[in-house]
């Protein structure tokens, strides 16, 4: 079996979910054959390959010199030559104004693509009302337990960021994207009102010394460590390095997700690797895997709130409940068990008339 999946440096997709699907595949089934990159989707090599596997369409075609025409002539080809087109349905459209330019892209596979893996209920019945033509399948996102495989205790977590011990820490991992994410955040820490509350945000203002308004972003990152006890990047600039981040998480006593825009979020399963509670805002896919384990939720159009919720989320973790169900979401969500779920997806595309297609897909052969 060949799979292509289309991206352009895997070392660079900016999160492990790709990277850590394609080991545990190959680990498990040594005869998937992966592929990525560029260039190599757009040669011709790419028609000797059984499936073509989207993950961020806009993303992949933001910067690319070719057009959306293009790849529309491209998927055609794929899919006339008998190559099965699939797509992960990471976002129902990109964020803000990020890869804005490749939202047609985005359009196009989803209009295209054979098969959807959706990683929720939500938007696999919504898109199965979209895109009916398409085969749906329900792939739940994985947990990171391959990546990290280290547990820190609190008290060497704190030490190891530089934290003073006498603070209740609420972790905000990820990239924050727009200015509404900061101030849901700024207005979670006024609700609270309480000085030995600290914010972990490692992506809250992003200081690059190579951008002309490195000092002013320098400034505003130091008047929100002040002003609202958020903590940013402290050692250096850029992302948190992966050997750090399961000290953020041993620092945490809550987690938050600063998202009111939103369709899945790994920051939603991380906390469950590491034993923590989190909170995340009830939409998308991601309110009802939360609230499924008990984790608590807030609306999106109601944020008056966040602060009694967030309360409710720290007493949550001090009674041990983050721990509670760890042994039963790792059982479910771990690395293994979706890849063999994935793979078992990709055989069934491959195979006339699967048990595993759903009754009503388009690729069953209809009876003679």
């Amino acid at each position: 079996m060949k799979i292509f999946m289309v991206h352009e440096d895997l070392r660079k997709a900016g999160n492990p979910y790709i990277i850590t699907l394609i080991n545990g595949l190959q680990k498990a089934h040594p005869d998937c054959e992966i592929a990525s990159g560029r260039d190599a989707f757009w040669s011709d090599d790419i028609f000797t390959f059984d499936v073509v596997h989207f993950h961020w369409a806009q993303a992949f075609m933001y910067g690319d010199p070719h057009t959306d025409a293009e790849l529309l002539h491209h998927i055609e080809k794929l899919k006339a030559a008998g190559v099965k087109v699939v797509t992960t349905c990471h976002d129902l459209e990109p964020h803000y104004n990020q890869c804005a330019s490749g939202a047609e892209a985005m359009k196009i596979v989803y209009s295209q693509c054979d098969a959807f893996f959706h990683l929720g209920d939500y938007s696999k019945q919504l898109f199965e009302q979209r895109y009916p033509a398409a085969t749906h399948f329900l792939l739940p996102h994985h947990l990171y337990d391959t990546e990290y495989r280290s547990f820190p205790s609190r008290e060497a977590s704190l030490e190891h960021l530089g934290l003073p011990a006498d603070r209740t820490y609420i972790l905000c991992f990820g990239t924050f994207r727009s200015d509404e994410e900061r101030q849901l955040v700024i207005n979670l820490y006024r609700q609270l009102n309480n000085p030995k509350v600290s914010i972990l945000a490692p992506g809250f203002i992003d200081v690059n010394l190579k951008r002309p308004n490195a000092i002013l972003q320098l400034c505003k990152k130091i008047y929100y460590r002040y002003a609202y006890n958020i903590y940013s990047k402290r050692k250096s600039w850029g992302a948190v390095a992966e050997e750090d981040v399961p000290y953020y998480y041993g620092a945490a006593d809550v987690c938050f997700i600063q998202r009111v825009k939103i369709l899945n979020s790994g920051n939603a399963l991380m906390p469950m690797l590491f034993g923590k509670v989190v909170v995340g805002p009830d939409c998308g896919n991601v309110g009802p895997l939360l609230k499924e384990w008990g984790y608590p939720v807030f609306p999106v159009d109601d944020l008056n709130h966040l602060g009694d919720i967030v309360r409710k989320a720290i007493d949550m973790g001090e009674a041990g409940f983050g721990t509670l169900h760890r042994q039963e979401q790792i059982n479910r969500y771990a690395t293994a068990v979706i890849t063999n779920k994935l793979y078992a997806y990709y055989t069934a595309l491959l195979t006339p008339n699967s048990s595993l297609l759903p009754p009503n897909s388009s690729l069953l052969t209809p009876p003679s």
